[in-house]
């Protein structure tokens, strides 16, 4: 997985402090984690992931006005089983990863809304213009060993338009759809209470 961009490096170390401060404990994500999304195009869906991603979080149900989340994702690492679609997913046209190679979602505002269902409000970031988002989650915490689990999955809609994702000939959406849902399956795991 691709380093933090340093300034960003520098905001989750200092949200990293701050939890500390406020007892909100850091979360290490684990190997099957995933985010990926679902797009259509020509009418049908076509699924596909971001193989390399770095996420900083700091999270306690408990504790929803200290918890803060960072994700970083490589574009470059897309992968929909199609070589062809993921060099047009990376080029001018759509992500351009030579001049943003990096998608950011920053989450400060999390909401309870009973049982294990929680929403992240918080900024995502896309070839540079950046959208306040909320994304809905359920979350599982389960201890065995000494050593907690955490296990949130969510998904939002999102339009790629809005993010500048389609330009020239790939602004049309009669092809490819404007609406994409972006899907995360996160496991991360902390030494347990």
């Amino acid at each position: 997985m691709r380093p933090l961009l340093p300034a960003l490096a520098a905001a989750c170390a200092l949200w990293g402090a701050a939890a500390t401060a406020n007892d909100v404990p850091l979360w290490t994500v684990e190997e099957d984690s995933r985010v990926g999304f679902v797009a259509t195009q020509s009418g049908a869906p076509v699924e596909g992931a971001f193989e390399a991603f770095t996420a900083e979080i700091a999270f306690d149900p408990d504790n929803l006005a200290a918890s803060r989340v960072a994700v970083v994702i490589d574009v470059a690492s897309v992968n929909s089983e199609s070589k062809d679609r993921d060099d047009t997913i990376r080029s001018a046209a759509l992500f351009d990863v030579a001049q943003w190679p990096e998608a950011r979602f920053l989450a400060e505002g999390f909401t309870a809304l009973g049982d294990d269902r929680f929403e992240a409000g918080g900024n995502l970031t896309m070839r540079d213009v950046t959208l306040p988002v909320v994304l809905p989650f359920t979350l599982t915490i389960t201890e065995e060993g000494g050593v907690q689990r955490a296990r949130a999955s969510g998904e939002l809609e999102v339009s790629r338009l809005d993010y500048g994702i389609g330009q020239g000939l790939w602004a049309d959406t009669s092809v490819v759809g404007e609406a994409v849902v972006i899907r995360i399956d996160i496991t991360a795991s902390r030494p347990g209470s």
